[in-house]
């Protein structure tokens, strides 16, 4: 193959194209500016996929809490059993950690196990399984609730033990009303056992508040034990002296039994109570011994200071009469 040769024309136009090149390209200022655009664009660029991302996941996040709180509204009617139901229960546990009171946390404790016997009532069939397992859950929530309230109660929450009693009363009457399947009858029992027991506790912890040991000391599953012993009036009562807190006063009947299944345990006899006293305790009007009590203490008084009276000190030189009849001298 012959080699091109290039004509001097041909040369003439390269090289005046060369010349055109040389003469556009452009100078350092320029070379920069277009350098500083380039990288900023660059820059840019990963900025907007980030705010773009950004868009999406708050997107996403907002119909998460979205589609949880329709779930979490759905969930409220639900029942064992139902898709809903451990969304149900998932928001009460939830709640439940959000409560730091312990009054608060004990009540709700009562309300959860109050709605377990109205999904118990609430439910189409009676289905042996979910039936044991919601009783379970109730009695569950009830010892709990029970076990924080009676604390408060011997504390000086006396109230809360009002509160168990009324509580375990309503209860009662709604598990008198369920439709028992022939499986869960053991169950049944065992949780009309339980509201007897609650309301027995918060009554023997009611009359032993004016003694002077109102539990053992020691807890069981129901919480604060009260005491067995013979209610003695507290020391700071015959002192005279009042106690911290006012008590409520305590009533010597004994509290109906709870109606529900089971045979109620007839309620023990409450020890009699001493009331109060700021003075010397009155004789017994029967005949029997009275209990001796210790002599009561007088309760410190002031002591009153003597009145100070101005003495006048004796001279430090005394010089005896110079004339017999006049007084001597003194000097100091």
């Amino acid at each position: 193959m012959d080699e091109h040769r290039w004509t001097a024309r041909e040369l003439e136009v390269i090289s005046g194209l060369r010349g055109l090149g040389r003469a556009v390209e452009p100078d350092d200022d320029t070379k920069a500016r277009i350098r500083a655009e380039i990288s900023r664009k660059l820059e840019a660029e990963p900025s907007r996929r980030r705010r773009a991302l950004a868009t999406v996941l708050a997107a996403a996040a907002a119909l998460i809490v979205f589609v949880g709180g329709v779930g979490l509204l759905l969930s409220r009617g639900s029942l064992p059993g139902d898709p809903l139901y451990g969304m149900k229960l998932a928001s009460e546990d939830a709640e439940l950690q959000l409560t730091f009171d312990e009054a608060a946390r004990g009540s709700k404790h009562l309300q959860f196990a109050s709605n377990r016997l109205d999904e118990l009532a609430a439910m189409p069939s009676a289905d042996t399984s979910a039936f044991l397992t919601t009783l379970s859950a109730f009695a569950a929530e009830a010892t709990a609730g029970t076990a924080q309230l009676t604390v408060l109660g011997v504390q000086g929450d006396t109230a809360r033990l009002d509160q168990l009693r009324t509580w375990a009363s309503e209860q009662a009457g709604k598990l008198t009303a369920l439709d028992v399947p022939d499986g869960a009858r053991n169950g049944f029992t065992q949780a009309g056992t339980l509201l007897n027991r609650i309301d027995a506790r918060a009554a023997a912890l009611t009359g032993r508040l004016s003694c002077y040991r109102i539990t053992t000391g020691e807890a069981d599953d129901l919480g604060a034990v009260p005491a067995t012993g013979e209610c003695t009036v507290p020391p700071d009562a015959l002192l005279g002296i009042p106690s911290g807190a006012p008590l409520p006063p305590v009533s010597t009947v004994s509290p109906p039994p709870v109606e529900i299944a089971t045979t109620p345990t007839a309620p023990g006899s409450s020890t009699p109570v001493v009331p109060s006293a700021t003075g010397p305790l009155p004789p017994s009007s029967t005949g029997s011994t009275p209990t001796v009590l210790p002599p009561p203490i007088s309760a410190p008084t002031s002591t009153r200071l003597p009145t100070p009276t101005t003495t006048t000190p004796p001279p430090l030189i005394s010089i005896p009469p110079l004339i017999p009849g006049l007084p001597g001298l003194g000097i100091g």
